[in-house]
């Protein structure tokens, strides 16, 4: 089979920036790929924008979030014999030689789930999402002194996983909808052995993290405490409770989420969201998605 690639970009109701990285696929220096834009039921010209490309392959579909669009990505990878899925949203800016370098990181180590360097698309001294599993990295010049770091993804932005990954670990969980499918893809390929790196030299341009950092007072912060809009919070406590119950220990559980989050919505009086936290993170906790 050859190193044919398909670009899966979900796309929501963001035309503006979903031309701006789809341009920037087109010019990428390793050409032996296809486009494929899954849309999530956008009302914004979007699909009309969409009909219109006659070298962009299209799934239209009702909003199944982030999850539910890579998983059609993914899924159209597999069944139409693609060697690799190269994924990404649609507020990306994938680097021109970001997949050449990404394939040729390939050619000489063998290593099959590859993510790029995720900066800050308005400033390119700074990661795009700061610090990450207790690293505390913030500066891109805190990271670039090896071309291979393994201790640090960002997927789905600028993600290349060749299909045998694929084929022995399954499809994304659709369910998680936002926020908790990509970390528990990259958990469950970490279980099945196979190590993510990211390649920093392979570079993917993104605006800054979106889920700011709880703050209380001067004299008192949480800094590991991620606020997600109340509308959607849920989704975040739930897919947290799936993952740490299928892949993380209690010291994890306890002290990096439950505890820090309980303590900060009450320091906050955000009582509702307390309770929020705890019936949906159960629920997730027994792989229960249904009615959520």
């Amino acid at each position: 089979m050859s190193d044919k690639v398909l670009n899966v970009i979900v796309t929501y109701n963001r035309l503006n920036d979903l031309k701006v990285c789809v341009e920037n696929v087109k010019r990428q220096t390793y050409t032996n790929l296809d486009i494929l834009v899954v849309n999530n039921g956008s009302t914004d010209g979007t699909t009309e924008y969409l009909t219109a490309q006659t070298d962009i392959k299209v799934i239209n579909q009702d909003n199944l979030g982030g999850a539910g669009g890579f998983f059609a990505g993914m899924k159209y990878m597999m069944d139409n014999g693609y060697e690799w899925l190269w994924m990404m949203d649609d507020d990306g800016i994938p680097d021109s030689n970001q997949l050449e370098t990404l394939i040729d990181f390939n050619k000489k180590t063998n290593f099959v789930f590859l993510n790029a360097l995720v900066i800050d698309k308005d400033d390119h001294k700074k990661l795009a999402f700061g610090p990450l599993n207790g690293h505390k990295y913030i500066y891109v010049d805190d990271v670039t002194k090896n071309e291979d770091f393994d201790v640090m993804i960002y997927p789905f932005n600028g993600t290349l996983i060749k299909r045998e990954v694929i084929e022995k670990i399954g499809l994304i969980k659709k369910e998680c909808f936002i926020w908790g499918d990509e970390q528990e893809y990259t958990a469950r390929a970490r279980r099945a052995g196979y190590v993510a790196h990211t390649v920093t030299t392979a570079i993917h341009y993104h605006p800054t993290e979106k889920g700011r950092k709880g703050r209380v007072s001067p004299g008192f912060s949480h800094k590991n405490v991620l606020v997600k809009p109340k509308q959607l919070s849920h989704y975040f406590y739930r897919n947290q409770g799936y993952i740490d119950h299928t892949y993380n220990n209690y010291h994890h559980i306890f002290t990096k989420f439950i505890i820090r989050n309980s303590v900060y919505f009450i320091r906050t009086g955000q009582f509702e969201e307390l309770c929020k936290l705890f019936k949906y993170y159960i629920r997730g906790w027994h792989n229960n998605y249904e009615n959520s």
